[in-house]
């Protein structure tokens, strides 16, 4: 064997370990990627179910606040008509 071929396969399998070592990092930072993406959802999926669970007694409370509002208001017209009438 002369000294190029020994170059020629020499940087051949340099090149092939670089390629398989690049590989394995990808496929490493892909799995640990999944991994972040599905606590992520998780996250999210907990987020949604907290401001439903915080947001359906707030509704709640508006609405029973616009009832008694209402109630208030329907007392004070019965009030004023009486009061009208009275004058």
């Amino acid at each position: 064997m002369d000294i190029t071929q020994i170059v020629i396969i020499s940087s051949l399998i340099l090149i092939t370990a670089t390629i398989v070592a690049s590989g394995v990092w990808l496929i490493k930072i892909f799995k640990e990627l999944k991994t972040t993406l599905t606590k992520t959802n998780k996250i999210l999926d907990d987020t949604q179910n907290i401001t439903s669970s915080v947001a359906k007694p707030i509704s709640s409370i508006s609405e029973f606040v616009m009832g008694f509002k209402n109630g208030f208001s329907l007392f004070n017209n019965l009030f004023d008509k009486k009061e009208k009438k009275d004058e």
